[in-house]
Order: structure tokens, then C-alpha cells, then sequence
């Protein structure tokens, strides 16, 4: 083993030229004065370069007993790793990539988009396979494989300042994300400008740098980059704790402005036509789910339109006016939270768009939130916390308040382990009662990492029905339309096996394999201990 790691360290030991270009960027944040003073205080390892010799100089230290002059030379030398370690990821990550487009370069390329207008090519195979590989999301893997390519090719003077511990990876992405649609004299311009300072600046000071000088080589182009930024319009879910969380929108400039301004405007409104409300009160458009036994779990039916008085805000709680009127005590952010909320309250709650066009179903349900909690959750004997679905945990007295506005529906969990038991059809296209069982086993896509809603998924077959003849819990599960084309495309070589608890082994091209196992979503019960005798 250990002529095996002096072979591995002897490969990636550096060259002469490695050695230049760590003595270009060595010290540069220290003058003569500090530096001498490091050659005569600091520990041998503070003029390493990074690499296999540093992390065996950091093994050994011991952070309780360094001075703080020492520790924080450990902190930047432990950066310098990181920065090393990035660089060389970087590198694999491009090299596998430019090996499956060797791989693939006789194949015709297709033509096909899905439905979301994403092309339907080996690339999202190669992508997933990293994605899986190091825990990441197919974006955050698209940015993390266009910097890793522009690093190797354009931008080298930057990936030799993050290998050489200069840089941060978040800085590498930041100078490669920036320079992205500039010609690459253009590009590489920018890299040689800010590279002068980018190792001492902060994170946001560089980013303000990058900005300047790509704004010297885009002035002529201003209307085509606005396009362009407008084609990344987004509007996401971000999950935030003590079940809260935010809704992220990104549009042009006026659109924004069109939404603050009615947000406001509904906000003042409500200010002076509302009495004080509990914040507590029900939410609309819900579903709620209890359980009736120590072995069920429960999940409900979009609710019926509501018929009641008009509310003033998410709470649902009717508005008025009138002298006797309290006054509004809530905060002017959050007036104009409980607006926004209001708005997609009363489409969700009355089924209709804006036009009057009615939502369209998802598995044969309209839209709606649903919420498993257990019965003895609901009945108050506990308060364990239920699930959001989409969402995650929420606190006992949340998913009460959303269950008192919900319709409910029973289901069947196995007291060992809270799985949703089995339902089965000999139908190839399931009913209601095997789809709404799929979808409160498998909240969200089967594949490993993926957190689309399994109500935004297709219903897929594991093993073919023809093979089967049966349409079960165990041969199904959810699939993203972006990750159920990588599974189900042949020439791409994934293949997928089912269990009979419900988890799936995913294996990759590369043999590499990976399980999704569905979470516990009823309460599960503990056997008592045996006795000692």
C-alpha cells in the first residue's frame, strides 16, 4: 500500500513548470517584511506548494496547540488545498467529457426537445452520471462542466491560480461564468486584468472587477446580452427552516416592477379594509392528511371551491370594515407577503387562471398542497411533526391548522418501517387508487437527488408491463420527464432494479451504482425489547 501512494504521489508530484508557476503565485498577498518573518516563525509546511507533501505536513497538526500566527497560516494553507483539490476535479470533469464526445462523435446528433424545450441528447446522460456521482443537480452540473472546459481550454492562467491555491473555486466560477459570451481575446483579456488582484480581493469585489471590464467589450451588444438574460428568466422554491420558505422570481426589470407595484397597491388595500388577522389561520387550496390507526397514514382530495366571504390575505380570514374595525397591526413586509399569497390563494382555491381557464389536473387531481400526518398527530395526543409535500417536515400545530381546511383520505402504512403498503392493478394504466398509493409512497422523483413533486412526474414501469401483467407498487415508481428519457434511452446504458420494499438500484454506464429508498411516511412502531432471560 504504501509503494502504491509513493507511486500515486510521485505521478502527481509537480514539474519544473509546476514549480515556476507556483513561484509566480506564492506569496503574492505578502511583502519582503511578512515573508521574512514566516521563513523564521512559521512552520516549514507555510511554503509548500499544494499537494500530496502539504496534506501530509497539515495531517500532522494540531490546531489547539498553535499559536494564532500559525493558525492562520493553516487556514490559508488548508485553502490552497482546496483550491488544488478543485482544480484537479475540474480537470477529470472535462477530461470525461471530452472522452464521451470522442465516444459519441460519429452519432448523428438528435433533433427532438422535450416538453420543456431541453434537447434530448447524450449530453444529459454524461451530465447525470457526474450529477449522481458527486451530488449534484443537473444545473449546478451544466455550470460546474461549461467552467471545467473553459478552465482547460480559454481560461488555463485561471485554472493554474486555482491549482496553485490562488483561487477559490467559487472565484474560478465567477471569472468563467462572467466572461461566458465574450470571443476568447476577449475573454482572456478580462482573465489577465483581474487575475492582478482577484486573489486579494473578496468574493463580491470581484465580481464588481468582472463587471467593469466585461461591460468594456459588451457596450455594442447591450440588447443582445439583455435577450439573452431574459431567456434565464426563473421563477423557483427555496426551502427555509421552521417551516417557512420563499418563492425566487427572476424576470426583466419591468415585469418586477409591475409585480411590486400591484403587491404594494393590494398591500395598502388591505391595510385599510382589514381588521387585525391570525397569521395561524388555515391556508387555502390544501389537503390534509390523518391517520385513524397506529399503522396508517393519511393524505386528502384537492378541496372543493370555496363559497365563503372574500379574505384579506393568505390567512383566509374574512376581511372588513366598519368603525369597529380593528386595526391592521402587521408590518408593512408583511402586508405584502400575505398579498402575494393571496393572489395564488384565490386561483388555487377556485381552480382558474386569471382568464377563467380551468387548471389542468395532475394524475387526475386539480392542483392542490398535500399533508400526511399521523392520526394521533391530528387528534393532538402528540406532536410529531407531519410532511409537506414538495416541502419536507413542518411543525404538528402547521399541518392542524392546514388539515382543518382539508379534505382527508386514509392511508395504509406498514407499522415496521412507515412504507406505504401495497395496491395493485392488472390494468397497464393504473386507476386512482394505485396512482394516489405511488404518489404518497414516492413524494418526489425516484431518481436519486431529483426533488420534482411525483404528482409533476410520469408513472413509470420498472420491468415492462408485457413481462409482468401487473401494475404494483414495487414495479413502479415516478420519473421527471428530464430523468425518466436517461433512463428509458437504451444506446445511453442505464439500467434500473427494482425491490420489493420499494428502493431502486440505479446503475450507471460506468457501472457505478445508486439506491433511492422511500422515506417512512407513517408512524412506525417500536417493538419492546426481549427479555433478558
Amino acid at each position: 500500500m504504501d509503494a502504491e501512494l509513493d507511486e500515486l504521489l510521485g505521478r502527481n508530484r509537480y514539474s519544473r513548470v509546476d514549480e515556476f508557476e507556483w513561484q509566480e503565485w506564492d506569496g503574492l498577498e505578502q511583502d519582503e517584511a511578512e515573508r521574512e518573518m514566516l521563513r523564521r516563525e512559521a512552520p516549514a509546511w507555510v511554503l509548500l506548494a499544494p499537494g500530496g507533501a502539504l496534506a501530509a505536513a497539515l495531517e500532522v497538526t494540531r490546531p489547539g496547540a498553535m499559536s494564532p500566527m500559525a493558525l492562520v497560516e493553516l487556514m490559508r494553507a488548508a485553502d490552497r488545498l482546496i483550491g488544488w483539490g478543485e482544480a484537479i476535479k475540474a480537470s477529470a470533469m472535462a477530461s470525461f467529457v471530452r472522452q464521451r464526445r470522442a465516444e459519441h462523435r460519429e452519432s448523428p446528433r438528435p433533433t427532438q426537445i422535450d416538453s420543456r424545450g431541453r434537447p434530448i441528447d447524450p449530453e444529459r446522460s454524461w451530465y447525470a452520471e457526474i450529477g449522481l456521482a458527486l451530488g449534484l443537480s443537473p444545473d449546478t452540473v451544466g455550470r460546474r462542466v461549461e467552467t471545467a472546459l473553459r478552465l482547460t481550454s480559454t481560461l488555463s492562467a485561471t485554472h493554474t491560480a486555482l491549482r496553485c491555491g490562488a483561487l477559490t473555486w467559487g472565484k474560478a466560477l465567477a471569472i468563467s461564468e462572467a466572461t461566458g459570451d465574450l470571443p476568447e481575446d476577449a475573454a482572456r483579456a478580462v482573465e489577465t486584468h483581474v487575475l492582478k488582484r482577484a486573489a486579494k480581493q473578496t468574493h463580491r469585489n470581484l465580481l464588481e472587477s468582472l463587471r467593469r471590464q466585461v461591460a468594456k467589450h459588451t457596450a455594442a451588444r447591450a440588447a443582445e446580452d439583455h435577450r439573452a438574460a431574459a431567456a434565464e428568466r426563473t421563477c423557483k422554491i427555496v426551502p427555509l427552516a421552521n417551516g417557512m420558505a420563499g418563492l425566487w422570481i427572476v424576470h426583466t426589470a419591468d415585469k418586477i416592477q409591475q409585480m411590486w407595484v400591484t403587491i404594494q397597491a393590494i398591500a395598502a388595500l388591505a391595510k385599510r379594509d382589514a381588521p387585525t388577522t391570525d397569521p395561524t389561520a388555515d391556508a387555502a387550496g390544501s389537503t390534509a392528511g390523518p391517520t385513524t390507526e397506529g399503522d396508517t397514514a393519511g393524505e386528502t382530495a384537492p378541496t372543493a371551491n370555496d363559497t365563503g366571504p372574500p379574505t384579506d390575505n393568505a390567512t383566509g380570514t374574512a376581511a372588513s370594515s366598519g368603525a369597529g374595525a380593528d386595526k391592521d397591526a402587521r408590518t408593512a413586509e408583511q402586508r405584502r407577503a400575505d398579498a402575494t399569497a393571496d393572489l395564488f390563494e384565490h386561483i388555487l382555491r377556485n381552480g382558474l387562471d386569471w382568464l377563467g381557464r380551468r387548471l389542468p389536473d395532475q394524475h387526475r387531481r386539480r392542483p392542490h398542497i398535500e399533508v400526511i400526518v399521523p392520526a394521533s398527530t391530528l387528534l393532538g395526543m402528540d406532536d410529531d411533526p407531519a410532511e409537506l409535500t414538495g416541502y419536507g417536515p413542518i411543525p404538528a400545530e402547521m399541518a392542524r391548522r392546514v388539515a382543518a381546511d382539508g379534505t382527508w383520505r386514509r392511508l395504509l402504512t406498514d407499522p415496521a418501517n412507515g412504507a406505504v403498503v401495497e395496491a395493485s392493478t392488472t390494468r397497464h394504466n393504473p386507476g386512482a387508487l394505485v396512482t394516489e398509493t405511488l404518489l404518497a409512497r414516492h413524494p418526489v422523483c425516484a431518481w436519486p437527488g431529483c426533488n420534482r413533486t411525483s404528482r409533476e412526474c410520469d408513472r413509470d414501469h420498472l420491468t415492462p408491463f408485457a413481462q409482468t401483467g401487473r401494475t404494483n407498487l414495487s414495479g413502479m415508481a415516478p420519473y421527471c420527464e428530464y430523468h425518466h428519457v436517461i433512463k428509458d434511452t437504451s444506446a445511453w446504458g442505464w439500467h434500473t432494479t427494482s425491490h420489493p420494499d420499494g428502493s431502486i438500484t440505479l446503475t450507471t454506464p460506468t457501472g457505478h451504482r445508486y439506491r433511492t429508498i422511500p422515506p417512512a411516511r407513517g408512524p412506525i412502531t417500536r417493538q419492546a425489547d426481549p427479555a433478558p432471560f
